[in-house]
């Protein structure tokens, strides 16, 4: 698999320019993510794309998760 880093630092496939984390996740799940569906990265880092770092979750629950950490390192 080849890849490049968008300007976010997330990798994408050279072929299809698609974020690489996302069809991970579509694989690891067995269909295609829905519109509200985002990937998490367990473990923060945008360049670790295996299967067990990414969880499929909603847009608010993904937000909640971020929120909650961006507290907890107050």
């Amino acid at each position: 698999m080849t890849f490049f880093k968008d300007k976010k630092g997330y990798p994408r496939s050279k072929s299809t320019g698609k974020l690489i984390h996302r069809s991970v996740a579509e694989k690891k799940i067995g269909r295609p993510l829905r519109d509200h569906e985002v990937v998490h990265h367990k473990d923060a880092n945008k360049g670790n794309f295996s299967k067990d770092n990414l969880r499929v979750t909603s847009r608010s629950y993904h937000s909640k998760l971020h929120t909650k950490k961006k507290k907890s390192s107050w």
